[in-house]
């Protein structure tokens, strides 16, 4: 009888441990990281090389932006000439305009641009949902056509009546493409993104 007594005490006592074990695995801490990423790229051309005509506000290419940075995102947009230059140096006055409709702030009204312009900084505002699942912006030329002046840096008073942007009525720089000798004009435009 002393045997079983001594059995049931000892059964009695594992039960009783059991749930202390069990109530200690009832928190699970979880956690993941979310990598910091800016990014730019042409959304809709599949190289950097692009033709545009002469005169009217037209769009030149469009860009997709994406950041998840908890600050938000700087746009540096560059102009390497400030005008459309030939071969011999000559010039093609243009104002340029960035349009971003789901983040406005990271755009730029139309300006004049001239050799030796500062980069146009915009920024978004703090982070952004929308910016961090990608949004898109436009970029705009106006190669100014009626702007009088020289062949070279120069041109005084564009043609307020020329359809397209507002920097061509007051350009400080360069004929338009109407006065513009022959041959071919280029320009390099750089974008980056980065964050706040």
């Amino acid at each position: 009888m002393r045997t079983y007594t001594i059995a049931a005490a000892t059964a009695v006592a594992a039960l009783l441990a059991m749930p202390a074990v069990s109530s200690a695995q009832t928190n699970v801490t979880v956690s993941t990281t979310v990598t910091n990423f800016c990014g730019i790229g042409l959304a809709n051309v599949a190289g950097g090389n692009v033709a545009v005509a002469n005169g009217v506000r037209q769009k030149v290419t469009t860009l997709r932006m994406s950041c998840n940075a908890a600050s938000g995102a700087k746009l540096t947009s560059s102009a390497a000439n400030g005008d459309f230059k030939s071969a011999a140096g000559k010039l093609i006055n243009y104002d340029w305009d960035l349009s971003v409709p789901e983040i406005p702030s990271l755009g730029f009204a139309a300006n004049d641009t001239y050799p030796g312009e500062p980069a146009q900084v915009t920024n978004s505002g703090g982070y952004s949902q929308k910016l961090a699942d990608g949004v898109f912006a436009d970029l705009f030329l106006n190669l100014c056509y009626n702007v009088p002046g020289g062949s070279g840096v120069g041109g005084t008073q564009g043609d307020p009546s020329n359809p397209g942007s507002s920097g061509c009525a007051a350009a400080p720089s360069g004929p338009g493409a109407a006065s513009a000798p022959a041959g071919t004009y280029t320009e390099t435009f750089t974008f980056s993104l980065d964050p706040a």
